[in-house]
């Protein structure tokens, strides 16, 4: 019989499941372990129960795997952020290729394919440029700013030093949190009734312009918010603080601004040999070092023609559209989000290039509807069709029409740059279906101790 929610019992861990629980087996009965690692043998206790498979958390490990090592962090236990450090990272980088390639196969089905070894870091600590603190009361009732207990979005864990952010970073969070019990401010209350102020603090470090960037995520304006920022600045030595108003219930750093009470509203950064203004409420890819390593493949794999043009859909501030276009004709760059494409705009300028071409729009639509310089150059002599098509969608990946449009614009390439490997997937399947075939495929290690991985995929026009 398959074991029952409150059920404890014995299980040997062999595998890792997209999502980072373990995967232990009871005859052909799959339990899903949180908190066990491929070869550990375990006491779990089941939590729920479903028709195809169950759910566990690790009670004891009873046989620890050769593969488990000591968490570095003192708060691995109870903090929700990162829930592999208790396995070696080499076995980390193998468990991540091997589920890019799992996905592939599973839901693709493709093998046919070069690929490359994953690229993981020499220094996997301290790498994040941003991170996203929450606010909250300890059983005192002292206010803290700390990461979500794990499996839990009340509770917050009061961090002493994140080893995923920079010292830095983690300074400014302590005098952040320091000023703000000086002043007597009250964290916010997600309980009906509501009440309270404080909601978030998020961080951004810009690594190669030595910016740091605060914004502060609160549910009203407040009196006190200059001292407050005159406080943290002269704390913590950031080079910009924000404030941003969340009046929803929705527990998100979203909401009205940013409103700048100190510095510019943007930090300094460089990437593949073009320096970035970053806004404060815009995507970037959160390890830098890595984004390097990730946008030198993805250049790679598309070999821009000097002689043609390049597309890049899903934009953001351009990051990637202008490396693309110093080694194209010029570029046309679709993002949503019109504050991007501003920022877009004004790191062309930057960087002194004038042939990469910005739209604020949704891809689907855009790529419908001629008289469009995207459309145009797919309908021309080969010439002016585009060399490539650069994609980086958001986790869902591509919606079947925005996938058609794209490839309809009969690239030679399409390199597809993905947060998730199983929509990756789907979308290689029908990437397929349109003419293409996936020529290869390089996982990026961008989130160290997390079971996250981006991947770089290659493919050409059959």
């Amino acid at each position: 019989m398959p074991p029952r929610p409150g059920d404890s019992i014995e299980l040997d861990v062999t595998g890792l499941a997209y999502g980072g629980q373990g995967v232990a087996r009871l005859e052909d009965f799959v339990v899903f372990v949180r908190g066990g690692v491929p070869g550990d043998r375990v006491l779990a206790r089941v939590t729920k129960r479903k028709q195809s498979h169950a759910e566990a958390r690790a009670l004891e490990i009873l046989t620890p795997s050769p593969r488990r090592v000591a968490p570095r962090c003192r708060h691995s236990r109870e903090c929700g952020g990162c829930e592999w450090q208790t396995l070696a990272y080499e076995a980390q980088l193998e468990f991540k290729q091997q589920q890019v390639v799992d996905s592939l196969q599973r839901i693709a089905h493709l093998t046919d394919y070069e690929l490359q070894p994953i690229r993981g870091m020499d220094d996997p600590w301290r790498y994040r440029n941003k991170m996203e603190f929450s606010f909250g009361a300890d059983a005192d009732g002292r206010l803290v700013l700390g990461l979500h207990k794990r499996g839990s979005w009340r509770e917050v864990v009061d961090v002493v030093d994140c080893l995923l952010a920079s010292e830095r970073m983690n300074r400014a969070r302590l005098a952040v949190a320091a000023a703000c019990r000086d002043l007597g401010l009250a964290p916010y209350s997600r309980e009906r009734d509501g009440g309270g102020l404080l909601r978030h603090l998020v961080v951004r470090e810009g690594r190669a312009g030595g910016d740091l960037l605060l914004n502060l995520f609160v549910a009203a304006r407040f009196p006190e918010e200059a001292e407050l920022a005159r406080r943290v600045v002269a704390e913590s030595g950031c080079t910009s603080f924000a404030l941003t108003v969340n009046e929803s219930r929705a527990d998100a750093a979203v909401g009205d601004g940013p409103h700048m009470l100190e510095g510019p509203p943007y930090l300094r950064e460089r990437l593949a040999g073009v320096d970035l203004r970053v806004p404060a409420a815009a995507f970037l890819q959160t390890n830098s070092v890595m984004c390097e390593i990730l946008y030198a493949t993805a250049l790679g794999f598309a070999a821009p023609d000097p002689s043609r043009p390049s597309v890049d859909l899903y934009c953001g501030i351009g990051s990637l559209s202008l490396p693309l276009a110093r080694a194209s004709r010029e570029v046309h760059a679709i993002e949503i989000q019109e504050e991007a494409i501003d920022a877009a705009r004004v790191n062309a300028e930057l960087n002194v290039m004038d042939n990469a071409w910005f739209y604020a729009a949704d891809v689907r639509p855009l790529l419908r509807f001629p008289p469009h310089p995207v459309l145009d150059a797919a309908r021309a002599d080969d010439g002016d069709r585009p060399a490539v098509v650069v994609v980086d969608p958001p986790r869902a990946g591509l919606a079947r029409k925005a996938l058609q449009r794209a490839a309809a614009l009969g690239a030679d390439r399409f390199v597809y740059v993905s947060c998730n490997p199983t929509t990756l997937a789907g979308n290689a399947a029908e990437l397929v279906g349109l003419g293409y075939r996936l020529a290869v495929v390089a996982p990026v290690d961008m989130f160290p101790h997390t079971h996250h991985i981006e991947t770089v995929a290659l493919f050409e026009r059959s």
